[in-house]
């Protein structure tokens, strides 16, 4: 399988974008697929354009099996809301050229955020006929103006939907926590195509130093880049000193000054010292925050390849990870978690939410309130006295990490979704029925009359979709993955008679008094008026006017029937021979012989009178769940 990954971020660079980027490439070069990378000039997280990259404005890399292709980009280290538009922007306008250009791809990848890029990869994948896969690591711009880091108004407005459309065309949305995953579904989300696939630690790499202090060989994390080759930052110091170390960006949303409240209310502890690795936006407020505070045991040092990383992390005492006071960043786990954790590191965490979770199920930290300097200065100096108990967290955290939270495992959880979501795509080589001329001429019918009908049909679609709106919060459309011909997966367009939020219910059916139904829901449920935006359907192709109708993602026992009995060589129905002889009450084995009838008499005659008895039995509502 021919993959093209779209993203921003890419070793040398360094944080948790790049290192995800990495470990997708790696994890999907293992399964063997061929892997080509769209990608900026490294200049993150500083803003500077990394060494040796300074006149480059289009490059094309071997990283580890995967063709990297470089595209200019606007970069400065002044960030500022302007700055990082034009940066983004920039990065999504110079990478349409390689996105388009190459070998057509069997499925396209894109990271977000930025969330222009993603317009990009649709667009690619748009014209190589391929499946979209969205990897949301940040809830954006939503998180943006939660934090106070966006105004609220038209422009997040705007953006919000823009992400919105893109993650309604993706075949699947990756979420990299479990608080995300949930806040996407109850957006009215397809809970069928969000998949959650948290980051991790490369566990070859991050891992405890032997019993005999001897430093572990390194992994090839650096890739041979020229960052890789720079000295690490020493972590030595006198006898008996506490060393007390975060790793990682240093961003506004990493609530980074409770580090240094801490440090303040441990000035009497001379042998507590803090070192902070990494570069970011707010490093430069931190570093004039702790000069006026006169706090001379607390160090900043740059940002380093991973494999240096994970000396300087086998070298601390303790390690921390914070992020700031609000409920939404409930919804982050800082990926340093899992790198302190490997390391066999006991580890302090100001966090809440899925981060608090982790930390407390590993059994290998402390979880203080996040923003609450004082608890965090208590948290580390009862580690700094109490030697017996910094060993045992130091022992839970490498078997925990490498059960649940592998790199490499969870890379083969993303190659076995990328495999999926491709056969499902193309679905299974089946001769197509009808075909030749009678199928043409049912292709134009399907035209013809959709078409007619979505005219004459518009002022009740526009009354149904204000009434939806009206009698529950949420869109007027609804839409869900289906099985259609070949059993490949398509997207369905239906008006939404549930609550937002209600899980997809899949192969089991709910009645219309059931409470995630709304009022109104109730009387689109009866009657079918639910299905009219099905025509839709029909006039992208995915559907026909009369055939068997489509199978929910995962009703994989009526999928096999109709394997079994060749229906799924026809093109789903909006209504069909089974449905005017039953609907929701008939046995699935009932219904494939209905479907299998259908396909040995396909007629215009036989279709002409399904759609004339099909409003008979939409009135009387007989075996309507």
């Amino acid at each position: 399988m021919r993959v093209l990954f779209v993203t921003q971020y890419f070793p040398p660079e360094t944080g948790a974008a790049p290192a995800r980027a990495l470990h997708f490439v790696r994890a999907l070069a293992r399964a063997g697929h061929e892997v080509r990378v769209v990608t900026g000039i490294p200049n993150h997280p500083s803003g500077r354009v990394a060494p040796g990259y300074e006149r480059v404005r289009r490059a094309t890399e071997r990283h580890e099996g995967a063709v990297v292709e470089r595209v200019s980009l606007y970069a400065t280290p002044d960030k500022t809301a302007l700055t990082r538009f034009w940066n983004h922007l920039t990065f999504a306008w110079c990478a349409l050229g390689p996105a388009f250009a190459g070998p057509r791809a069997d499925l396209v990848l894109a990271s977000t955020p930025p969330l222009f890029l993603g317009l990009t990869a649709w667009l690619a994948a748009r014209r190589c006929r391929a499946p979209l896969v969205l990897d949301v690591r940040d809830d954006w711009p939503t998180a943006a103006v939660a934090l106070g880091e966006m105004r609220p108004g038209l422009v997040a407005r705007v953006l919000a939907a823009f992400a919105r459309f893109l993650q309604r065309r993706a075949a699947r949305v990756v979420a990299v926590t479990p608080g995300m995953r949930r806040a996407l579904e109850s957006r009215g989300l397809d809970a069928g195509r969000l998949e959650l696939l948290t980051n991790g630690a490369d566990t070859e790499l991050f891992r405890p130093a032997p019993e005999n202090g001897a430093t572990p060989a390194p992994g090839s994390a650096g890739g041979g880049s020229p960052a890789a080759d720079a000295p690490a930052p020493p972590l030595e110091a006198p006898a008996g000193t506490f060393t007390v170390l975060y790793s990682g960006t240093h961003g506004l949303v990493h609530g980074m000054e409770a580090l240094l409240d801490a440090a303040e209310h441990l000035r009497d502890r001379a042998d507590v010292r803090f070192v902070l690795v990494g570069d970011g936006v707010a490093k430069p407020l931190l570093e004039r925050r702790a000069a006026a505070a006169g706090l001379a045991r607390v160090s900043f040092r740059p940002s380093v390849p991973p494999e240096r990383l994970a000396e300087v992390i086998r070298a601390a005492d303790v390690c921390v990870a914070t992020t700031r006071d609000h409920p939404f960043c409930g919804e982050t786990i800082p990926v340093k978690l899992f790198d302190y954790l490997a390391c066999g590191r006991p580890v302090v965490a100001a966090v809440r939410g899925d981060a608090a979770r982790v930390v407390e199920e590993s059994g290998a930290g402390l979880v203080v309130e996040p923003g609450d300097g004082a608890a965090l200065a208590a948290a580390l100096r009862a580690l700094a006295d109490d030697p017996a108990l910094r060993a045992r967290l130091a022992r839970a955290g490498p078997a925990f990490v490498e059960a649940r939270y592998s790199r490499r495992a969870l890379g083969s959880r993303l190659a076995a979704l990328l495999e999926d979501v491709h056969r499902r795509a193309h679905g299974r080589a089946v001769a197509r029925r009808p075909g030749g001329i009678p199928g043409a001429l049912k292709r134009l019918a399907d035209l013809v009359v959709a078409g007619a009908l979505l005219v004459l049909l518009a002022p009740l679609l526009l009354a149904i979709a204000l009434a939806i709106r009206l009698d529950s919060p949420g869109p007027a459309l609804f839409r869900q993955r289906r099985i259609g011909r070949g059993s490949a997966e398509f997207t369905i367009t239906k008006f939404r008679s549930m609550r937002v939020g209600t899980p997809d219910l899949a192969s089991h059916l709910v009645g219309p008094g059931a409470p995630m139904v709304t009022r109104f829901g109730r009387f689109l449920r009866r009657t079918s008026l639910d299905e009219l935006p099905q025509l839709f359907n029909v006039l992208a192709g995915d559907m026909t006017l009369v055939g068997p109708r489509p199978a929910l993602f995962n009703q994989d026992d009526l999928v096999a029937l109709r394997q079994q009995a060749g229906v799924d060589a026809l093109k789903p129905g909006v209504t069909g021979w089974a449905q005017i002889h039953g609907r929701d009450d008939i046995p699935l084995e009932r219904k494939v012989a209905l479907d299998r009838w259908y396909l040995e008499h396909a007629s215009p005659w036989l279709d002409l009178w399904i759609l004339v008895r099909t409003p008979f039995a939409l009135l009387s509502s007989r075996g309507v769940f």
